[in-house]
């Protein structure tokens, strides 16, 4: 069986920052994800690249108006409020045009609109479901509110990635339960296990940060598992060309390829993820490291037989 490279991106914009972060402190890398976006799409129409693209539901939205029309009458009950993006929709603008951090409408057609491309979910309201306080039913009833709007736009919403990576498998049953089919699971050992923000510490962080530029846990490749849901699980994180770690960045990448040659010889997956908003500063290094890969994924398909697969197409 030919090797599988997989794609996945969290797109949601100031939505996926705002419990820590805001316009002053992140509006830039927000606004560049805006540039970003179709400059991957445009990569990945001419190299025939299928990703999915995990966008939080508040982004299908055009006006506020809209947004408040959709909301669920359950909402995350979280012990800490800062958690819940309801409460930051006093600042929300009245449209995308007047408002670039929280809308996305124009970007989501443009998705929908590129060969190989599908549009999955991370919620309607990049919800956490391993924080204290939440509940299934406000899980579900945001993931009815996502599956709605994203029907009013003709986009059928099959996979799914979680917030944080945080799930259970009482989450999957919700899923399961609305028509979801494939998720997003984590790769294998402690650090990167499913867990809540305060369970994320620093020995895991820097455990993860070790890996992303050694691969010293292992290339992290992926035979897709069928349990209810189709798991499609993480291999690595793109992390991005930027700050103090800029001039790493080529251990990085190949770290990167080096799984990807692994699971081509060997018939297995290879499941990069990112966020759109990583590109969102130093965006020409971020596109040429993007390039690099996808130059050696065409390399492992002419080689092994290596096939560029979306979440829903396992």
């Amino acid at each position: 069986m030919a090797g599988q490279f997989v794609i996945s991106l969290d797109f949601e914009l100031l939505w996926g920052v705002r419990d820590h972060s805001d316009k002053q402190a992140y509006g830039q890398n927000v606004l560049g994800a805006r540039d970003a976006v179709p400059r991957m799409l445009e990569l990945f129409a001419a190299r025939d690249i299928r990703a999915t693209w995990a966008t939080v539901g508040f982004l299908f939205c055009e006006t506020k108006d809209e947004l408040m029309a959709a909301l669920p009458a359950e909402r995350p009950s979280y012990t800490n409020p800062r958690l819940s993006n309801y409460t930051y929709l006093d600042e929300v603008g009245k449209d995308e045009r007047s408002d670039p951090y929280y809308f996305a409408a124009s970007l989501v057609d443009a998705i929908s609109k590129t060969p190989g491309q599908e549009l999955g979910t991370h919620t309607m309201s990049h919800y956490y479901c391993l924080e204290d306080g939440q509940t299934l039913a406000a899980f579900e009833a945001d993931l009815v509110a996502a599956k709605a709007l994203a029907d009013l736009r003709s986009a059928s919403l099959k996979s799914i990635v979680f917030p944080r990576n945080q799930f259970t498998a009482a989450h999957l049953e919700v899923c399961a339960r609305q028509g979801i089919t494939h998720y997003r699971g984590n790769p294998d050992g402690w650090a990167y296990r499913a867990a809540k923000g305060s369970e994320q510490t620093l020995a895991k962080r820097a455990l993860r940060l070790i890996d992303a530029y050694s691969g010293v846990l292992g290339a992290q490749t992926f035979v897709p598992r069928r349990d209810g849901l189709v798991d499609v699980p993480a291999s690595r994180f793109l992390r991005p060309c930027a700050g103090k770690l800029a001039a790493f960045h080529p251990l990085h990448l190949s770290a990167i390829k080096r799984g990807m040659t692994e699971a081509a010889k060997a018939g297995r997956g290879y499941h990069l993820w990112w966020h759109p908003h990583n590109f969102g500063r130093n965006l020409d290094a971020n596109m040429n490291g993007l390039r690099l890969i996808i130059d050696h994924f065409a390399f492992l398909r002419d080689r092994y037989g290596m096939t560029s697969l979306a979440m829903g197409d396992f």
